[in-house]
């Protein structure tokens, strides 16, 4: 039994021994077409079986394309969200970047101005401007700090432009501007170069939108053109403002009503009508 079961289990290893020999005593060119027999007669095979496997994945994308297509557009969406967002967002704090530069540089020629020429010292106090009032005579604008902030009626109010005007009136959070377009509106003045005080006043808005003033009180010497304008500027005289701080141009003078002085119109900044935040002096006691 034992010599019987060793034969059985040692007749593949005789039957591959004896395929070898055989297959080694074959000739290469018998091999070369067997193996090419062999190719020829699996290619289809081959060649069907990757065919039904692209189908099948064909037919698999199909039977889930809806879903794979609209969550696929969702994350698209998604994406195209966040990113329109990010880039408002990045032109956002680029504005803001630019506008806060440029408040500095206000602030920092403010403070210049401020601390030039003039016996008075003044805190400035930026705030924000809540609401316009343009129309018709009463030129004002209100703010939004007031009593809580130390402000109070009387003190003057500039822009990194010039002069804006005064406060009239103040609330706990808010205070109403009286701006110098205001035919109420009076200051002692002076043309740059010139010691001799003139008396300005608001003159509202003219034709075209351009803010306008009066220049009163002109020695008769001063004689402004078109083509070399003269600049009229705060006194410290005021009180409320400190000396410097332009308030327009005057391009021609006529004899005043009196005849002993001349008058004219003060064209002032455009930007009073568009202003987004100003300046409050505050005199340091």
């Amino acid at each position: 039994m034992v010599k019987k079961t060793d034969r059985r289990k040692s007749q593949p290893f005789l039957f591959l021994g004896l395929f070898l020999i055989v297959w080694w005593g074959i000739p290469a060119s018998w091999k070369i077409f067997t193996k090419s027999a062999f190719a020829e007669f699996h290619a289809p095979l081959w060649d069907l079986s990757s065919r039904t496997e692209d189908l099948s994945n064909y037919w698999g994308h199909l039977s889930d394309s809806k879903e794979t297509l609209i969550e696929k557009a969702k994350d698209s969406s998604r994406l195209q969200a966040d990113l329109d967002l990010q880039d408002n967002r990045s032109n956002a704090i680029q504005e803001e970047i630019v506008r806060l530069r440029s408040l500095k540089a206000s602030l920092s020629k403010l403070e210049t101005s401020l601390n030039l020429g003039s016996s008075q010292r003044f805190e400035p106090i930026v705030a924000r401007v809540s609401h316009r009032s343009l129309s018709g005579w009463w030129q004002k604008i209100t703010i939004r700090k007031g009593s809580s902030h130390g402000l109070k009626p009387g003190l003057g109010v500039i822009s990194n432009r010039g002069v804006v005007g005064r406060i009239k009136s103040v609330g706990t959070r808010s205070s109403e501007i009286e701006l110098i377009t205001n035919p109420s509106f009076r200051m002692v003045a002076h043309f740059e170069g010139d010691d001799r005080p003139v008396t300005f006043q608001g003159s509202g808005i003219a034709l075209g939108g351009t803010p306008v003033g009066l220049a009163l009180d002109v020695p008769h010497d001063l004689t402004p053109t078109p083509e070399k304008p003269h600049t009229l500027i705060s006194s410290d005289l005021s009180a409320i403002f400190p000396r410097g701080v332009p308030l327009g141009v005057v391009k021609d003078l006529g004899d005043g009503e009196e005849g002993l002085f001349k008058s004219g119109n003060v064209t002032l900044d455009l930007s009073l009508n568009q202003l987004m935040e100003v300046t409050v002096l505050v005199p340091h006691q």
